[in-house]
């Protein structure tokens, strides 16, 4: 196999991939109109890919025994990936219902067009085998210069169409991965039109003896390459994109979870009962999550009555000069005051309700509207920075005496 049919079938191999994809989920929505469009466009790329590659060129003709059967049969599956691809389109910016209709008249349009082309290839004569080189070949041949124009210019113009719909659509659609979908497909239609343009000015240019055969051999089967890669993203972003978006979701409430289990250890050994004996299932992050914050939440209360009101000013003073602020600063403060209140429990120190600041220093979320699960992993972060809460407590002993921090050295957590 040459290297011309490798990357021919390499290409094709990613979009057959997709495409078989795409229609195993017709199953569940087999009336899935806008479903069908997809399906069709990516089976006609990735079935022209294939029968395009020189290596299945010649199986083609030797299996019927007709000189260059391919061409009409490849040139045809270009014009079917043309209005399949349009119509897709306008069945994710209208509902299918109301862009069946058009597309349904824009199918029977190319229907009669890849009728005319298969008609005007059994005119012709084509007698020569040319895998490479069939549009110039044979571009001043009655009837098949005819075919090869007809072909190039709708090609050329579904794709120019492809562009302008995508171009204007992009920045408008709602969701973000239906944006860089239509992006790559505008991307993919850009090239697609530069493999329509490039060979129609290699035809042209043979209808006057000139020789730009490279352009039509070499050139446009490259853009053509690199535009089916761009198709097929755009084709299963609007899909797949949602999903990478709910892992890393999945993956971030992960890395929070396991944020904040310095703060629940020890808000849990300071509070026993705030862990309820029942255990979850390891594999529901989400009730195990929920329940993490709920025991946070409440060992946080049990601790309300050994806050020290001396130590919110004196860790607000040096976390100011270690440079923190807004949300930061407030995660550093609450940090500094539950390592205070768990070492003061320990010893047995409380302080009078009055000064009781558990429940209204600093209301979950924070002053800059954060989420209570990034608001607390940030305190659980903040929790276990050893070097800062001793600069606290130093704070704290100097602002007066009775400090939890300041009566133990080391906080225990």
């Amino acid at each position: 196999m040459d290297s011309t049919s490798a990357v021919y079938l390499l290409c094709a191999g990613v979009a057959w991939a997709a495409g078989l994809y795409k229609l195993g989920e017709l199953r569940a929505a087999p009336r899935d109109r806008t479903r069908w469009a997809l399906c069709a466009a990516l089976l006609c790329l990735a079935a022209d890919l294939t029968l395009a590659a020189p290596a299945s060129i010649v199986q083609i003709n030797r299996v019927s025994g007709i000189p260059n059967l391919a061409a009409p049969i490849v040139y045809s599956l270009i014009v079917g990936l043309a209005v399949s691809v349009q119509v897709l389109l306008m069945c994710w910016r209208d509902s299918s219902e109301r862009a069946w209709p058009r597309g349904r008249r824009w199918f029977q349009v190319y229907g009669v067009v890849i009728v005319s082309l298969f008609v005007l290839f059994a005119l012709g004569d084509t007698p020569d085998e040319r895998l490479i080189d069939f549009d110039t070949y044979y571009a001043r041949t009655p009837y098949i210069a005819e075919f090869i124009v007809i072909y190039l210019v709708l090609s050329g113009t579904a794709s120019a169409r492809i562009v302008w719909m995508c171009w204007r659509w992009a920045p408008v659609a709602g969701r973000p991965w239906l944006r860089r979908g239509l992006r790559a497909i505008t991307v993919g239609a850009v090239l697609g039109l530069a493999f329509s343009v490039l060979k129609l000015i290699a035809v042209v240019a043979r209808w006057f003896g000139v020789d730009l055969d490279v352009l039509s051999s070499r050139a446009a089967p490259a853009a053509a390459c690199v535009g089916t890669v761009s198709f097929v993203g755009g084709f299963m972003l609007p899909a797949f994109g949602q999903r990478l978006t709910q892992a890393r979701r999945r993956i971030d409430r992960y890395r929070a979870y396991r944020a904040l289990r310095p703060l629940w250890d020890a808000l849990r050994r300071a509070s026993p009962d705030i862990v309820p004996s029942v255990r979850l299932p390891w594999w529901d992050l989400e009730l195990r999550l929920t329940r993490r914050l709920t025991e946070i939440a409440d060992g946080r209360l049990a601790l309300r009555a050994h806050f020290d009101p001396g130590v919110a000013p004196a860790a607000y003073e040096v976390g100011r000069e270690a440079h923190r602020s807004g949300a930061d600063l407030h995660a550093f403060v609450e940090a500094v005051r539950l390592r205070a209140a768990v070492a003061a429990k320990a010893d047995g120190v409380e302080f009078p309700a009055d000064h009781d600041e558990g429940g209204r220093h600093q209301p979950l979320g924070g002053t800059d509207g954060l989420g209570e699960l990034t608001w607390f992993a940030a305190v659980s972060r903040a929790f276990v920075d050893s070097t800062v809460v001793a600069t606290a407590r130093q704070r704290t002993v100097r602002s007066g005496p009775g400090s939890a921090l300041a009566a133990n050295e080391t906080p225990r957590t």
